[in-house]
Parts: structure tokens; sequence; C-alpha cells
């Protein structure tokens, strides 16, 4: 139960996405044309909106940093806080998702996936991830679903199959979980001799994990496979 565990904050990734990066480093030509069009009112909200994003980020270095000294509760509360400051700021989701790993506080964890999932449905690592927080509170059914359903999204993450393929025994689907074993070694087989920093938290229990845009975080928390 314990040899798939683990997830580690690793780097701060202040960038989830294309749009993040856009929004917060802004792009002079885009800029100059709302600046042209927009109406002193939109244009005031877009600046109120701007230092949000960017004070939301800076909380959220404040927080990444004190996960680095092993300090998750206040980490949390940094985290907590990026998200009142912007609450579309969808790293401070992962990063406290993290913390509530780190903590093992699997409720609070599988809340933040479950934004993160509303935010972008087809982030397959989030689904092993919420299934993983799913199955250390005994779900399992729910679990399995989340694997399955990170594994229909193409992703072949390696863990995601011996994540199910453990609640898979536990369910006593003792032929699926062979499958499933027998997939994860296949591809297991196709991947270079380089460090295994894409596994998912619980695979592991001193990898690093999925990568998440700057502002992002390499999982660690206690139990399986993330």
């Amino acid at each position: 139960m314990n040899r798939f565990m683990s997830a580690v904050l690793i780097g701060i990734v202040l960038c989830a996405s294309e749009n993040d990066r856009s929004f917060a480093a802004g792009n002079g030509d885009a800029n100059a044309n709302v600046a042209s069009t927009a109406t002193p009112e939109e244009a005031a909200i877009q600046a109120a909106a701007y230092k949000a994003r960017l004070a939301a980020r800076a909380a959220a270095d404040e927080g990444y940093f004190l996960g680095r000294r092993g300090d998750f509760p206040a980490a949390r509360k940094k985290f907590s806080q990026a998200i009142e400051l912007d609450p579309k700021f969808s790293p401070a989701y992962r990063l406290r998702a993290d913390a509530c790993l780190k903590m093992s506080d699997w409720a609070g964890a599988i809340a933040d996936f479950n934004t993160l999932i509303r935010l972008d449905p087809n982030y397959a690592e989030i689904f092993n991830e919420r299934g993983f927080a799913r199955r250390q509170l005994g779900d399992l059914q729910g679990a399995r679903e989340d694997f399955d359903h990170c594994i229909a999204l193409g992703a072949d993450l390696l863990l995601a199959y011996g994540n199910r393929a453990e609640v898979e025994l536990m369910l006593g689907d003792n032929s699926a979980a062979a499958a499933d074993v027998a997939q994860a070694q296949s591809l297991a087989g196709t991947m270079p001799d380089s460090p295994p920093g894409r596994s998912t938290p619980s695979t592991r229990e001193h990898q690093t994990h999925h990568k998440t845009p700057r502002t992002g975080t390499s999982n660690n928390a206690k139990g399986t496979t993330r």
C-alpha cells in the first residue's frame, strides 16, 4: 500500500497556462488594443484584475517556500490567500491540493482537484491525483473511475495503471489488475533510463511527479500512486 506514495512540492510554477502567462506578463500589442477600445470603467476593472493576479502570485510564491521548509499548514494558508485574491488563479488550487496531500487532508485535496477539473476537464493527471485521494478515503469505486478517466484521456501515465491495479486488487478484480500491471510494465519498458520524474505521486516513493506549469508543483503525498 505504501509503495505508491509521495508527491513533493518542487517548483513554483506561476503560469499554469498560456492564459496565465499572457495575463501576468502582458502582451504589448494586445494591451494597446484593449487600452484603445476599453472604456475608463473597463480599463479600471482590467487594472484591478491585473493587480489581483500579481498579488495572488506573490502569495503563492510565499506558500511555495514555506512548503519547501516543510511548513505545510502555513503554506496552505498562503495558497488560500492567493485564491481569495484571484479565484481564477488555478496554480494556487494545485499547490494547495499538494499541501493538503502532504498533511493527509484527503477531503481538502479532493475539493481543490474538483475545482481544477471544472477549470480543465481534460487534465489527465488531476484525475489520477484525485483518484489517489479518493482511495485514501476508502472510495475505491470513485478512485477506479478517476483512474479510468485519466487513462481514457490518453495520457499513458504509467502510474495511473499501477494505481488502478491496486484498487482493482482491493475490489477483487484480479484479472483486470493483472492486465493493468502488464500495461504498466509495457509502458515502463518504453521509457528512457532518465529519472522517472513524471510518475504520479503514489507510485514512487521519492520521485517527483507531474509537471505543473510555472506555478506548479510536483506532488508528494502519502499514500499510493497519486
